[in-house]
């Protein structure tokens, strides 16, 4: 059992913006509603929850953003964060959450896909979201981002 779930565990919710193409994440309700009803994103739901404080074996979950893409991008890895902010066009806009970087009991894979002609990063703990993705609107497969609280 996850020592922490009931106190530090929160919703990461999801939206999209049609018009970046844009999928966004964020633990934060209220900066999840300003991006809701004043910068054209649509609400899809919560994807999984995360933890607010950090834990023993959790790992910061990164958010980045590129404004030339208008694409956000997760990770857990600093070597990603480094790479995308200095060669890829990316800004550090801080930790979406503290995530399990490897397989922990309770929690559930956090698939990553990436759309390149729309410069889309998106996403899910859904299997059957992941392959229609991959098998229907052009996203490629880039393994499990982290490990993540269901919903």
């Amino acid at each position: 059992m996850l020592s922490n779930s009931p106190s530090h565990a929160v919703p990461l919710h999801r939206s999209y913006s049609a018009a970046q193409t844009d999928h966004f994440y964020t633990a934060d309700v209220h900066e999840h509603n300003n991006a809701v009803n004043n910068l054209g994103y649509s609400p899809e739901g919560v994807a999984a929850k995360v933890l607010k404080l950090p834990d023993p074996g959790t790992v910061p979950f990164y958010r980045l953003y590129s404004a030339s893409g208008g694409d956000h991008f997760y990770t857990t890895s600093t070597d990603e964060v480094n790479n995308a902010a200095k060669n890829l066009g990316y800004a550090l806009e801080g930790i979406a959450g503290y995530v399990y970087p490897s397989e922990h009991d309770g929690a559930v894979p956090f698939h990553r896909l990436y759309q390149p002609t729309l410069i889309d990063h998106f996403y899910t703990t859904s299997v059957t979201e992941r392959d229609n993705a991959v098998n229907n609107l052009g996203y490629q497969g880039e393994g499990v981002a982290a490990y993540v609280l269901p919903a």
